[in-house]
């Protein structure tokens, strides 16, 4: 298996730069596609910071996919045998809320939060007081916006194009701050964490689902493979620490009852399968080469990284206190 997997490496590493290089090429036609109504000029990000690279990698080839999966992008969180994708996500969503105390009371930042979907989500089910949403990608801004006024929430939802990394809020904002899958993406994650203790009211709650390692690689290739995997996804390296290390940084931050739960078996396996279930419908998006070659390969590579137990998925909670 190890000498499989050794012979893979090579692979990996152009499986790596051809996905790279092709969200390049992908991203450069998109600006210059004048019909593409999400390609919008306007990027805040400069090439010297890691934002632009991360919009990059989610901005590419938006125009027809935003409502694949009703626009969530999350993993899920499988659970007593379901195999529907929007039941799995929603799932994950009220496992991030749910412990924090989250109700019809709630002043709602939500960083990362993608095209909308899940924010809708949080407003139908639970009718907090507001909710407010951050995202670096200006495609997912835009069509965000997009969403929130088809639904009619304009009064209670609102949109914001900037960064985890300086939030644009003052001082004891929020009752809950909410991350999801967004921390491994993050410059550091780390200042986030200080961002969403300074926009927290006193005895607020965070709610996160994230990314960690239960170990360290062991070996040259888990450390490879670990390491081409964060390049491929432009999380940077650090980002990915063991679980009591994440409880520490949330503690430094200045969080109490901290809890970091690893939950890779109700996560990681089941998105892997529903990756392999919608192949078709995704090939008529991404092309067939990128959905059954690329990013068939990058889906292996995970599944591999997880099972080897050197990357894991992980909900963890905080709060700030009185």
């Amino acid at each position: 298996m190890l000498l499989l997997i050794g012979a893979s490496v090579p692979v990996a590493v152009f499986v790596v730069w051809w996905v790279m290089h092709s969200r390049r090429m992908n991203k450069s036609k998109m600006k210059m596609d004048s019909k593409n109504k999400f390609a919008e000029p306007g990027t805040r990000w400069s090439k010297s910071q890691h934002e632009y690279y991360v919009e990059q990698f989610y901005e590419t080839g938006l125009e027809g996919k935003h409502d694949f999966h009703s626009g969530y992008l999350n993993f899920g969180f499988w659970v007593n045998g379901n195999k529907d994708y929007l039941e799995a996500s929603e799932e994950l969503l009220r496992q991030v809320v749910e412990p924090t105390g989250y109700d019809s009371q709630a002043q709602h930042l939500d960083v990362a939060n993608g095209m909308g979907t899940q924010d809708i989500y949080f407003y139908n089910k639970y009718k907090p007081k507001s909710i407010d949403m951050v995202d670096i990608t200006l495609s997912h801004h835009i069509i965000c916006k997009k969403r929130i006024e088809e639904h009619g929430l304009t009064d209670r939802l609102r949109a914001h194009y900037g960064s985890a990394m300086d939030l644009p809020f003052g001082d004891e904002e929020f009752t809950h701050v909410t991350c999801v899958e967004g921390g491994a993406h993050f410059p550091v994650r780390e200042r986030f964490f200080e961002e969403a203790f300074r926009v927290l009211k006193p005895g607020g709650h965070i709610g996160l689902a994230d990314y960690a390692r239960p170990k360290y690689p062991s070996n040259i290739i888990e450390y490879t493979v670990a390491n081409l995997g964060a390049k491929a996804w432009n999380s940077p390296a650090r980002n990915f620490y063991p679980l009591d290390e994440f409880k520490q940084h949330m503690e430094k931050a200045g969080f109490v009852d901290v809890v970091v739960r690893d939950v890779g078996e109700y996560t990681i396996p089941g998105y892997y399968e529903e990756s392999m279930r919608a192949q078709a419908e995704l090939s008529k998006i991404r092309g067939w080469f990128t959905t059954y070659v690329l990013c068939r390969i990058l889906d292996e590579l995970c599944l591999w990284i997880y099972k080897k137990r050197v990357m894991t998925y992980v909900l963890a909670h905080g709060r700030k206190p009185e």
